[in-house]
């Protein structure tokens, strides 16, 4: 009997803040919250909770389990040894193991009891949903065994949050970031972008008055528009971060000027980049 687990998938869709109820193999399972943020100094001795939610026809056996982590430069996430500062062995989880049922959920509660004290900044921690082997499979076949992690952020002030875009470089279908955080906790881009054929460009100011608006048409060359991308960014580390303009088809060849504005972390963005899109050689 073969068995496949999807670890590294798992991971770093969590970590990075994204759905894995985007990805095949665990489209019948879910989570939320798939990120919590804690403030060690106002929210201590408290209890929070997540909730697994099975959209299957038959029951799941799972087991809880936490690990440290830490993510390297292409954004994946990876474990990371325990240290005396690790987040993990204070976290206390009820219940561990547990069937989920069919067609219903299962609430996981847990706290942080740190038995030593917890120096200023971030401390992270990733809890994990596995689920197990029951039965047996049909020779010749395997059957994958979904595993969903929930990261805890957790934090002791003073803290910073320094986002920092060293490079933008935007092309016909999105843009490629470099970006790294001076600060003590993570931080992530949280704003909008819009791009402008050029000599399209309203006067005086770029932003439609209904930006992320769905049902809003957009104005004669304005040819993009959406949010930053929200993956995280360690303390310390420098990594690379791509955009995806929603038209998969990428902008038609000729001049255009791309405008951000938002935070990272305490950082403000303000950019506005001139870019070209060439004509494709055949």
């Amino acid at each position: 009997m073969k068995r496949k687990r999807r670890w590294s998938r798992a991971l770093a869709a969590v970590a990075l803040g994204l759905s894995a109820m985007g990805l095949p193999a665990w489209a019948q399972v879910a989570i939320t919250p798939q990120i919590y943020t804690i403030d060690l100094s106002s929210q201590q001795h408290q209890t929070y909770s997540f909730r697994l939610m099975n959209f299957a026809k038959t029951s799941i056996p799972v087991v809880v389990s936490v690990v440290n982590w830490t993510m390297n430069a292409q954004g994946q996430v990876e474990p990371a040894p325990l240290q005396e500062q690790s987040l993990a062995p204070w976290l206390q989880i009820n219940p561990s193991r547990f069937v989920l049922p069919p067609d219903g959920s299962q609430v996981v509660r847990f706290a942080i009891r740190p038995a030593v004290r917890l120096t200023a900044g971030e401390h992270r921690a990733m809890i994990y949903f596995s689920e197990q082997p029951q039965g047996s499979q049909p020779k010749g076949t395997f059957k994958v065994l979904f595993q969903l992690g929930a990261a805890v952020y957790a934090r002791v002030p003073p803290f910073t949050m320094l986002g920092e875009i060293l490079s933008a470089t935007p092309d016909g279908h999105g843009v490629q970031f470099e970006v790294r955080n001076k600060g003590t906790a993570t931080a992530r881009m949280i704003g909008h972008y819009v791009v402008w054929q050029q000599g399209d460009v309203p006067s005086g100011n770029p932003w439609p008055a209904r930006l992320g608006s769905t049902k809003a048409k957009l104005p004669q060359g304005l040819v993009a528009m959406g949010t930053l991308p929200l993956d995280a960014d360690l303390p310390g580390l420098t990594r690379s971060v791509r955009l995806e303009f929603d038209d998969k088809h990428g902008l038609r060849p000729g001049r255009y000027i791309l405008f951000m504005r938002g935070t990272f972390g305490t950082s403000i963005i303000d950019r506005e980049l001139r870019f070209s899109v060439p004509t494709a050689r055949h």
